[in-house]
């Protein structure tokens, strides 16, 4: 019983499709979001190496007083600057290739129609090709550019880090939040019930 109730929770946050219906082209609006950051990616990347570079030139530009700036560095590692000095791109470029063909393959496969999260999925997709795409056509390095220099945790990071960042973002959150929702409806019946049937049983012992 516990099993079928996890199940039918399941199913009611991620909403996936029947396993026969029919798609409509409509279903794979995500893909556009995930090529628009693509795009919004690879031109912001390719302005900043026009104008700030060659990498570790020192040119910046400071914006808020300084709270932010636009920099031109190349980043070997993981997002947000992490592990920039370990020469081990390669294994940065399998997983991203790996990771993006898992997600479109799951989504024409299995899929969801929750709209928010088909929002994080596209935003992820798109984060993760956008940094690939350096990774294959940059030499292995990943151009990033925004650093906000008091806040050390974000380091150096990009428009594909940050579509990343905020898909994941939004996927934990809907699936919070509606598994909240789902999971407070059957609770309050219950307990409903109960309250019915001790009111049922104490007006039967009045009379």
């Amino acid at each position: 019983m516990m099993e079928t109730s996890e199940q039918d929770l399941t199913a009611l946050i991620i909403k996936q499709p029947q396993p026969r219906e029919r798609r409509r082209l409509s279903y794979y609006w995500p893909l556009a979001v995930a090529i628009v950051v693509i795009i919004i990616d690879q031109l912001v990347k390719r302005a900043v190496e026009a104008n700030l570079g060659p990498p570790g030139s020192g040119k910046a530009v400071e914006l808020l007083g300084g709270q932010f700036r636009i920099i031109y560095i190349v980043n070997k590692g993981a997002s947000f600057g992490f592990l920039n000095n370990a020469d081990v791109w390669w294994i940065f470029a399998a997983l991203a290739l790996t990771v993006s063909i898992g997600l479109v393959v799951w989504y024409a496969a299995r899929g969801t129609r929750n709209p928010w999260l088909q929002l994080g999925l596209g935003l992820v997709l798109g984060g993760i090709v956008g940094n690939l795409l350096d990774r294959l056509f940059q030499g292995g390095g990943v151009t990033d550019m925004f650093n906000m220099p008091n806040v050390g945790i974000f380091k150096v990071f990009n428009v594909a880090d940050s579509g990343i960042t905020v898909g994941v973002v939004i996927v934990i959150l809907t699936i919070l939040l509606q598994g909240w929702r789902a999971g407070k409806t059957p609770v309050k019946a219950e307990v409903e019930k109960t309250a019915e049937e001790g009111s049922e049983e104490g007006s039967q012992k009045d009379a």
